[in-house]
């Protein structure tokens, strides 16, 4: 069952869907909460969260200036992100254990807002999380194609999709659908360089547990991001065999055996098994 709780705010808090099979779950069960990343929406969970809710509360949302809060204005640094992601929380999970999942540029969100507010997370999953701050981060990266043509955000976004999923799958997108990614642009244009100009979170503050996963068919530098934080007390790095950068939408199942379900058991037992 999903079921879209409107509250009259803004659109991001208007656009939250809560994931549950069951209208009673234990409170000690932590509540799971899916970050998209860039140019992404909260529909590409749909199957992940399906999965998840058998068993566990699911909250899903699409971040400002994407989807349903594509006119959700501001900066889209990563403070306002984070300061939506409270929010959500406070009217959504207060008093309750909390599960962050970030794809992408959603594991940044996570990542931040952990290090910030380390006692309100009981655990964190993330997958092929972009460091574009670090001096190793490719040049040539589609975060940094899309960057090098901010001043014309329609462009930006349209030169990051098609980097993503290739020239011909744009092209044969519906017209109205190339014109919902490219208003999509500023949103994209101003995450993607805020984490350029600032350090979000920093990796000698990381906090396990965490599960870091990337695909086996993703780029070099998306897994080497992983493996770093794979490399910290209390995290874990996974490979998705046969995934790519789009594993959650891909190959929902195996993130979801492989990346949370050992998250919540680490969670649950204090151990990682």
């Amino acid at each position: 069952m999903a079921r879209c709780i409107c509250m009259g705010r803004s659109q991001v808090i208007e656009s939250v869907r809560r994931h549950d099979k069951r209208f009673e779950l234990n409170i000690d069960t932590p509540m799971i909460v899916l970050i998209h990343g860039s140019m992404d929406r909260q529909a590409a969970f749909a199957r992940m969260a399906r999965l998840l809710s058998t068993s566990h509360q699911v909250l899903t949302f699409d971040r400002r200036g994407y989807g349903k809060s594509v006119q959700q204005r501001g900066t889209f640094s990563v403070d306002e992100q984070m300061s939506d992601l409270s929010e959500i929380l406070d009217q959504f999970a207060a008093n309750q254990k909390v599960i962050l999942v970030g794809h992408s540029f959603g594991g940044v969100v996570a990542l931040s807002y952990a290090q910030r507010f380390p006692d309100a997370i009981s655990g964190l999953v993330v997958y092929e999380s972009p460091m574009s701050w670090e001096s190793w981060w490719p040049k040539d990266s589609g975060g940094s194609a899309a960057v090098a043509v901010a001043d014309d955000p329609e462009m930006a976004a349209e030169t990051f999709m098609r980097r993503f999923i290739g020239h011909r799958r744009w092209e044969s997108l519906p017209d109205s659908t190339k014109i919902q990614r490219r208003s999509e642009g500023e949103a994209l244009v101003g995450e993607l360089s805020d984490i350029r100009r600032n350090k979000p979170w920093d990796i000698q503050l990381v906090r396990g547990p965490l599960m870091a996963g990337y695909g086996s068919l993703s780029k070099p530098h998306l897994q080497a991001s992983a493996e770093l934080l794979g490399n910290l007390p209390d995290c874990r790095s996974i490979k998705i065999e046969g995934a790519h950068h789009n594993a959650h939408s891909g190959s929902p199942d195996d993130f979801v055996e492989l990346l949370v379900q050992p998250l919540i058991r680490r969670v649950a037992q204090g151990i990682w098994s």
